[in-house]
């Protein structure tokens, strides 16, 4: 309520320099007396002056107070309304929050047993590729053994065939027939 103390003070001070204004006057006329009966009529026209912003200021006062008690009284109906929504707008908020960071912490957990998952899976594929390279390097080394078999089978063949037409040549009169080197015979 700082207005009213300040506007009882510009009123006293208006009062103190009309006073001292009617005291000067005074002062003055105690010098002339002419003027004396002036001042007398001043006095009660200062005097009137004086009642009417004691008038105005207790006036002032009273809507001051009514104005103060309207306003405590909208803040009463603001808390009573906002308070009690936004007590519970922040235990919503809470909530969420907390689900967040639970989801968070599950998502983290799953992420680390993915990630286990992850680099168990990695090591599997990599035992399996050996594995398979292993398996690659022994079907190389089968084929060349099957393709060897295959060229000794067509070796021990002719062979076979050799021998039996020497079996079926004619007798020793005639020239032996000359030796083949199997060396030569491509593969």
């Amino acid at each position: 309520m700082t207005v009213i103390p300040g506007l009882v003070r510009r009123a006293a001070a208006e009062v103190e320099r009309h006073l001292r204004e009617g005291a000067g006057a005074l002062v003055r006329a105690g010098r002339d007396l002419e003027r004396s009966a002036e001042i007398v009529l001043l006095l009660p026209a200062l005097v009137e002056r004086l009642s009417i912003l004691e008038q105005s200021v207790r006036v002032q006062d009273a809507e001051l107070r009514t104005i103060r008690t309207e306003l405590d009284s909208l803040v009463e109906q603001l808390n009573d309304r906002l308070l009690p929504r936004l007590d519970e707008r922040m235990d919503d908020t809470e909530r969420d929050l907390a689900a967040i960071a639970t989801s968070l912490i599950r998502t983290g957990r799953e992420s680390a047993g993915d990630h286990a998952r992850l680099e168990a899976t990695e090591r599997r594929v990599a035992d399996l590729r050996a594995k398979v390279a292993a398996l690659e390097q022994r079907t190389g080394l089968w084929r060349d053994l099957q393709s060897t078999v295959t060229r000794f089978g067509d070796d021990l063949d002719a062979m076979r065939a050799r021998m039996a037409l020497r079996t079926a040549e004619p007798p020793p009169d005639a020239a032996p027939a000359p030796l083949q080197d199997l060396t030569d015979r491509p593969a």
